[in-house]
């Protein structure tokens, strides 16, 4: 069995005004909240998405899953400025494929958690953003993002 080899690996640190994750101005901690900080990761660009239909606590490996409520999933496809498709598969040719964790809140603080992965094309991604309660607005402070893709989808054969 020949092993993939990732040809790339980006790390990025965050600033606080770096990414769409920071563009809009999320209030309290509940529903709409844990929404509007997840439709931030989720709202860059146009094209179509799925998202898994549960929360996992490993959501680069799909682990520790359970699923998500209604309410929260209506909240975030409601956010999202894109179409969005709930999946408890991925779907070939249905676009990138995302998987979601809880949201942690603690006293002043919020942390968000994804994954991605491009069915056809073969590469992924995933990051964590933190963020600090200040004046009842969240305002993010530190991230992280990778992004890599295989050798062989990057050479476009599978020899």
């Amino acid at each position: 069995m020949r092993w993939p080899i990732p040809v790339m690996v980006c790390l990025f640190v965050l600033a606080s005004g770096a990414t769409n994750a920071s563009a809009q101005v999320v209030h309290g901690r509940g529903l709409h909240a844990e929404a509007g900080l997840d439709a931030g990761v989720l709202d860059d660009g146009r094209r179509p998405i799925q998202v898994f239909d549960q929360l996992c606590g490993n959501p680069d490996r799909q682990r520790r899953c359970s699923p998500i409520a209604p309410a929260l999933e209506r909240a975030i496809t409601r956010a999202v400025d894109r179409p969005i498709t709930w999946v408890h598969q991925p779907r070939k040719h249905a676009g990138v494929f995302w998987v979601l964790a809880p949201l942690r809140f603690g006293n002043d603080t919020a942390a968000v958690r994804w994954a991605w992965r491009d069915q056809p094309g073969g590469c992924f991604g995933g990051g964590r953003l933190s963020y600090q309660r200040i004046h009842g607005a969240w305002k993010l402070v530190s991230g992280i993002e990778y992004e890599g893709c295989s050798a062989v989808s990057a050479a476009g054969t599978a020899a």
